[in-house]
């Protein structure tokens, strides 16, 4: 009978979340997948579209893409686009703005010529901008602000290349204030930074976009994407760590590095919330007439535009009204007939569980020790508590993995402590137990939380070092070696233990064998050459 209960109990359930099947949707990206468009991904990763009833697809960015053009021919059902939207609405074509995430454009002028201190010594010289007028107005109008012109500048095709600015193959170059300056910061090169927003020209980007038809034609589904992806980016910009972790396992298609991706969330937060908005991704009239006018100033508008078209207003869905397609209103029967079942049967459901709960509490602890048992004696060194040589052989496999598919680096340190029979022969073993012990006490604390310690012999333990690469590996390597004998020799009534140490950072075409030989001869090196020391 209760088998039976059950039975019916999941197969409600299952009728009830299978009665509205997901409605497709697609969003084009503006360009590649990174933190820029974090909201997005967050909003499909922690399943907000998907509890609005949406199944969206991401596409990135393909050069010669034109983005208006994939809502108008109705090949994207949303976009990302820029202030430039308002040209393409003065010139007729139907657009509608749903949010501006970065209420200040990321882009701006890069410089790395120390001879290059104000916006007016830039003229005369060279300089990477695209040739779109529509997509470089507010670099034009900050320039032109300082009276330098179009005819004042050496406008060269943008290369997208960083290299070319540093080499001076360019004097400044259209960059984003989330990108090049943090790759810049990397590489210790001083930088400066014009952006137009310091000049009074403040421009919206990324403002999420899709046409006037569609609205009217699926109001209740474009309120939905709306709110749920207000949702991934507030969620995106409140956790930038575990977002770029995200983008990092899932849409880094570029191999950009994980503190990079942090970095440029950071710096985008910036662009996202300024003092002058009250809700994220809200969109001004005010501020959009300003763009206008300087849109018109450079000859690129000439109409007028009516923002109420332009300017999505997810208000009006209160007077919207709802009709039922038959499909719906079958659906929405079953729906309601089934709460009613499910009522009913949950009610005696509760009845029963009740007498089953105390009995499947005491078996689902007793399973839970069993399995941490199993997991412990399976993966946890039994006298020392650190890992053992299975946990380090899956752990190897899984930073091999990651540097195959992302090169991300990775290093490992290989040590042996120095005349350990020798340890044992002189102070027993039960005091060469208390000195593993002790080590890998000692070992733990000097390491960061990200690394691990692996037991994979008697005496031989390896430090797993992740997204490390060999310099700082050493450096770990001989602040391990230092500590060991301060902290440990005082086991003993006479001598000291010291380590010997191999250090080697993963290579290309490395396996699992092949690493841990590589280091093992390190170590050994180590040994043949005096102890106590570090071999890289």
């Amino acid at each position: 009978m209760r088998n039976n209960y059950i039975k019916i109990f999941i197969l409600i359930f299952l009728l009830i979340n299978t009665s509205h099947a997901l409605e497709k949707v697609s969003l084009q990206l503006s360009w590649l997948n990174q933190f820029q468009f974090a909201g997005y991904y967050m909003a499909k990763e922690n399943g907000y579209y998907k509890n609005a009833g949406l199944d969206v697809e991401i596409r990135e960015f393909q050069f010669g893409l034109n983005l208006t053009e994939q809502i108008t021919q109705n090949k994207a059902d949303f976009a990302v686009g820029r202030s430039s939207l308002l040209i393409d609405k003065a010139n007729g074509i139907d657009v509608v703005s749903l949010l501006a995430v970065y209420q200040n454009s990321p882009l701006m002028l890069l410089v790395t010529n120390p001879e290059i201190k104000e916006l007016k010594d830039l003229k005369n010289k060279g300089i990477m901008i695209t040739t779109d007028a529509k997509d470089t107005a507010s670099i034009m109008a900050m320039l032109s602000s300082q009276k330098i012109f179009i005819d004042d500048i050496k406008r060269q095709e943008h290369s997208f290349n960083l290299d070319d600015l540093i080499n001076g193959k360019t004097d400044a170059m259209g960059s984003y204030v989330s990108n090049e300056p943090i790759r810049l910061d990397k590489q210790n090169i001083p930088y400066k930074i014009f952006h137009p927003a310091d000049f009074g020209f403040e421009f919206y980007s990324d403002i999420l976009f899709t046409s006037s038809k569609l609205i009217n034609k699926d109001p209740k589904m474009v309120k939905a994407f709306y709110d749920a992806t207000k949702k991934g980016w507030e969620y995106a910009f409140n956790n930038i760590g575990k977002t770029a972790e995200v983008i990092h396992k899932k849409y880094n298609t570029q191999n950009r590095e994980l503190i990079n991706l942090v970095r440029e969330g950071e710096e985008l937060k910036k662009l996202a919330f300024t003092n002058d908005i009250k809700n994220f991704g809200e969109i001004s009239q005010t501020k959009l007439e300003k763009i206008v006018d300087i849109y018109k100033v450079l000859g690129l508008i000439n109409k007028t535009i009516n923002y109420d078209e332009f300017i999505y207003s997810h208000s009006n869905m209160k007077n919207t009204k709802i009709e039922l397609t038959t499909t719906e209103a079958v659906s929405l029967f079953i729906l309601v007939s089934g709460l009613v079942l499910f009522i009913v049967v949950f009610t005696l459901y509760i009845m029963v569980r009740k007498k089953l709960l105390h009995t499947t509490s005491t078996l689902t602890k007793e399973i839970e020790e069993k399995t941490k048992e199993i997991n412990k004696q399976t993966y946890v060194d039994y006298l020392t508590n650190a890992k053992n040589r299975k946990a380090y052989n899956e752990k190897v496999e899984e930073e091999l993995s990651r540097f195959t598919r992302y090169n991300i680096p990775f290093s490992i340190i290989l040590f042996d402590i120095d005349d350990f029979k020798k340890i044992n022969d002189t102070h027993g073993h039960a005091l060469g137990d208390d000195v593993l012990i002790k080590l890998v006490k000692t070992v733990k604390s000097h390491i960061r939380k990200t690394d691990q310690l692996y037991r994979v012999g008697g005496e031989e333990f390896v430090v797993m070092l992740p997204s490390t690469r060999l310099n700082e590996g050493k450096k770990v390597a001989e602040h391990i070696r230092e500590v060991i004998p301060k902290e440990i020799s005082g086991l003993l009534s006479s001598g000291k233990v010291t380590v010997s140490i191999g250090v080697t950072e993963v290579r290309d075409g490395d396996s699992e064998n092949r690493i841990y030989q590589r280091v093992d001869d390190l170590l050994y090196n180590s040994k043949d050459n005096g102890k106590n020391k570090v071999s890289c």
